[in-house]
């Protein structure tokens, strides 16, 4: 089964569209970035396909804070190993030097 995940910046709405396409609130959607941690995936059937759709934390560049480190780093391998990757902006923020 292939592996899509869901890739960018805290509070882009990753989460949001991972709830839509799974068909129910599987992952936690809040205005605080930095709320999904862990890697959420999900086998899902949409549209006549057939794929595990990941949620994961944020991408971002703070090498001070271990926590932020070790779910930034979860989630560089969970791309690594994505046979598809999407990814996503803030479309009312642009596109930011981070992304």
């Amino acid at each position: 089964m292939k592996k899509i995940v869901l890739a960018g910046r805290a509070n882009v709405g990753k989460s949001t569209l991972f709830n839509r396409i799974v068909g129910r609130r599987k992952s936690i959607v809040y205005d605080t970035p930095g709320v999904t941690r862990d890697i959420i995936p999900h086998n899902v059937s949409w549209g006549g396909l057939h794929f595990t759709l990941c949620d994961m934390a944020g991408l971002e560049d703070e090498k001070n804070n271990d926590l932020t480190s070790r779910m930034s780093s979860k989630s560089q391998q969970e791309i690594t190993d994505a046979d598809v990757i999407l990814f996503m902006v803030d479309a009312r923020a642009g596109l930011l030097p981070l992304d």
